[in-house]
């Protein structure tokens, strides 16, 4: 069984990232989320089977999860980028107490985090900002800074914090943001400025260093 695809061929970008570090979030996160998976509340037992980097210059990560495919819950049908919230689909009110990790600065339980029960990587769960306010999957300014504040608490080089949109393989239509960590540098840690800024006709800024963590 692995929790993730990570292997000396995985690496080759990742061999320049410093020793990873702990902060209390993480260690809580990291205990929170293997005791749910030890009390079997998720869907399957992470276990990617195999993984490879495409040839291009882009080196996307694509790993093999055939858990996922089979055994997550069934995705909300999205037609639309604006689709309203539907109470009667599943929605993040509906998490048992087992799936919630933490609450984050508030006693109402609006901001918390939450395991994913169908996870893709390692310690895979979910922020869910002013969750009872039953918000569709469109980013707030409120998510924004929750995300980034969430971000900001971890001392690990491979955490990862993601948000897809609807009819962008969002399969629930109420606000959360993605948290995971991922031993795999990703194209943004690493790809020379010059060439993002050329491409964004920003000239001013040029400059040959490197983007880092």
């Amino acid at each position: 069984m692995s929790y993730n695809s990570s292997t000396e061929a995985n690496c080759v970008c990742s061999k320049d990232i410093k020793k990873d570090e702990e902060s209390n979030f993480d260690l809580v996160l990291k205990e929170k989320w293997m005791e749910a998976q030890k009390n079997e509340v998720f869907r399957y037992i992470l276990n990617i089977q195999d993984s490879k980097i495409l040839e291009g210059k882009y080196h996307f990560l694509v790993q093999l999860n055939i858990d996922r495919g089979y055994k997550r819950r069934f995705p909300e049908n999205i037609i639309s980028m604006n689709q309203p919230f539907n109470e009667k689909d599943f929605n993040f009110t509906k998490l048992v107490s087992e799936e919630q990790i933490m609450n984050l600065n508030n006693t109402d339980k609006d901001d918390i985090t939450a395991i994913n029960a169908s996870p893709i990587e390692y310690c895979h769960s979910l922020l869910l900002p002013q969750r009872c306010k039953q918000l569709p999957q469109l980013v707030t300014k409120h998510s924004l800074v929750k995300a980034v504040e969430l971000f900001s608490l971890s001392l690990s080089s491979y955490i990862r914090v993601a948000f897809n949109s609807l009819c962008a393989f969002a399969s629930v239509n109420h606000l959360h943001w993605h948290l995971y960590y991922l031993k795999w540098r990703m194209l943004l840690e690493y790809i020379v400025r010059r060439r993002c800024l050329q491409t964004l006709g920003i000239t001013s800024l040029l400059t040959e260093e490197k983007c880092g963590i």
